[in-house]
């Protein structure tokens, strides 16, 4: 981390302290890699965005999570080589719209802070397929988010106010893999989920207020392999037309099955994800 040495240090700390900081940076514009954890850290240091430095264009992992940042420079679009940007656990409220310049950015990991939206330009980031947006204070996300193309894996777990419309917007972003909506205000599995092909995850448990899961889910998502729906409304899944080849994927993905769907690895059985209660 860089910080600065009290001025009554002796000449030769002081030295050391220049020594080792001129050496992290020289490791950061060798390698690329930038990492600003747990350094207790209220900003990012300027030179690293400065487009007119030495930085800004070499950077391409930037990890900057559990320290006390409040707010994202518009100079983080100055990083347009950057794939990967880690700002978990901050004190962040916003990104800036300067994040849609960062075009090969593909992992983008905000979980923990206090963002109560996403920027629309996020957009602009078609090279994203993670993004990881757990224990915000999200309410919507901008639609714009399907034209991320790319997308594989997304988590919106515990944004309490988030609801259904993320799910509509997702049903767009044809490549998913993994959907976790856990812990949300979601009170519908819209039916166009159906248009993910490639989904193998989708987790919704403790919505409350979902009651079912539907049948063009079960039948058109034929990757899925795990639907996790517990602390739902959901009863009688066992009905819903689909349901059995489903069950008949996780048996297969799983392999270890003895009789009774009893796993050879514990003594519950085979969790298909929901309370089966009458």
């Amino acid at each position: 981390c860089v910080s600065s040495t009290p001025s009554s240090a002796s000449p030769t700390v002081r030295s050391k302290s220049k020594s080792a900081t001129a050496s992290r940076e020289n490791a950061w514009k060798t390698t690329g890699i930038v990492s600003l954890r747990d350094c207790n850290a209220r900003e990012i240091p300027t030179k690293l965005l400065d487009a007119d430095g030495d930085f800004a264009l070499k950077v391409r992992n930037l990890d900057a999570a559990n320290n006390k940042l409040s707010t994202i420079p518009r100079e983080i679009g100055n990083c347009t080589n950057i794939t990967r940007l880690v700002l978990s656990n901050n004190a962040l409220e916003a990104l800036p719209g300067e994040v849609g310049r960062l075009v090969k950015l593909k992992i983008l990991i905000c979980d923990d802070n206090r963002l109560k939206t996403l920027p629309v330009e996020i957009a602009s980031c078609r090279a994203l397929t993670t993004l990881g947006v757990k224990g915000n204070d999200l309410d919507s996300i901008p639609s714009e988010i399907s034209q991320c193309v790319d997308l594989v894996n997304v988590n919106f777990r515990m944004n309490r106010n988030l609801g259904t419309g993320v799910l509509d917007v997702l049903a767009d972003c044809v490549k998913l893999e993994e959907i976790d909506v856990s812990s949300c205000a979601i009170t519908i599995v819209p039916a166009r989920l159906s248009n993910l092909k490639s989904l193998k995850v989708l987790a919704v448990d403790d919505n409350a207020c979902v009651e079912t899961i539907p049948s063009a889910v079960f039948k058109s998502c034929t990757a899925l392999t795990k639907l996790s729906a517990h602390g739902t409304s959901i009863r009688n899944v066992e009905y819903i037309d689909g349901y059995d080849a489903y069950v008949e994927r996780v048996k297969a993905r799983h392999g270890k099955i003895i009789s009774g769907d009893v796993m050879i690895v514990g003594a519950r059985g085979l969790d298909y994800g929901f309370d089966y209660k009458t």
